[in-house]
């Protein structure tokens, strides 16, 4: 690869995001254009909208690549349609409320020079006030507890656990070796953090590049759903992710901690974490299967191992940036 000057390609994942998409594939075209970046593709992946995002595609946007799907799937599996769809040698993930800045991929594509590099993600800041929104993620990893919302708001580059879905640009050929978004935890949440998670585990390196800004418009559709069903499907992915990832013996102690947790809050009217962990013991023979395909596969580092790497990687940088 040239990582100067890579093909890209740019994939939307699209839900009713009518208002939103003009200025967002605008701002995708820009940042491109203003990165040098001459070989691409946008690609909208449509998860059954209803509100006329296909009619404004094909009139406004006929050289958008638009991927259809006839029923709606959430976010992981319309991602991995997109992604599937995609031919350049790097993949932009980008939500329809987000707007790329000027020269976005300018500080960006560098970092795919070595080998190891996964995918980058930026600055994420609220669209008008500028506030700063999402940065890096810093881990507190035990083997009883994955913490993963921590934002740094370096101003130097720095690794990240993982990739806003909202904004990374991920090597397509990694991305399509490790399979995409994991469908399971679908329709959203957690499936950005599985992901980084996984890459980090396969020896490859994920970061936060501040140089490269981005401005979040505020999203429609996650708001307009009933707010139980939202916290509901946190929390039961929540325990997806640590049944995937906490070490052996780790994971079962887990679940038996948030089963005995759900009764007794239920006895108190908290019956969200009782539907959550309902909900997970559904899909658990699918989590077994995941869990044993995971560790059967090609991976350098266990959940343990990833922070201690991430820390080493930041001392590094540190010293070189401020040697004795």
């Amino acid at each position: 690869m040239n990582a100067t000057t890579p093909s890209i390609s740019i994939v939307i994942p699209n839900y009713n995001g009518v208002e939103l998409l003009p200025k967002t594939i605008e701002s995708a075209l820009k940042a491109l254009t203003t990165s040098g970046i001459t070989d691409y593709e946008i690609i909208v992946s449509d998860d059954a909208s209803t509100d006329g995002s296909l009619v404004l595609l094909e009139q406004e946007f006929p050289e958008v690549v638009l991927v259809k799907s006839e029923r709606n799937t959430g976010f992981s599996g319309n991602a991995n349609r997109g992604i599937q769809r995609s031919s350049k040698e790097l993949i932009c993930l980008l939500n329809s409320d987000v707007h790329l800045g000027t020269a976005y991929f300018t500080a960006q594509t560098p970092l795919f020079d070595s080998e190891e590099t996964f995918g980058v993600m930026g600055l994420i800041q609220e669209q008008g006030t500028f506030a700063l929104q999402d940065g890096a993620k810093l881990p507190s990893i035990s083997r009883w507890k994955i913490e993963s919302n921590k934002n740094e708001f370096s101003n130097a580059r720095i690794p990240t656990l993982f990739l806003s879905g909202a904004n990374a640009l991920i090597r397509s050929s990694y991305l399509k070796e490790i399979g995409g978004f994991n469908e399971l935890f679908n329709p959203y949440y957690a499936e950005d953090v599985d992901l980084g998670i996984r890459a980090w585990r396969r020896g490859w390196v994920l970061w936060y590049q501040p140089e490269s800004h981005c401005y979040h418009a505020q999203s429609t559709t996650i708001n307009k759903l009933p707010p139980l069903h939202v916290r509901t499907i946190a929390k039961r992915n929540k325990h997806f992710l640590h049944f995937l990832h906490l070490p052996n013996g780790f994971h079962w102690a887990y679940v038996l901690q948030v089963s005995i947790k759900a009764i007794f809050q239920s006895l108190f009217g908290q019956r969200i974490h009782r539907k959550a962990v309902k909900q997970f013991y559904q899909a658990l023979p699918d989590l077994i299967h995941e869990r044993r395909k995971f560790n059967r596969g090609e991976q350098k580092f266990n959940l343990m191992d990833l922070q201690k790497r991430m820390h080493k990687m930041e001392e590094k940088r540190q010293t070189a940036a401020n040697p004795s």
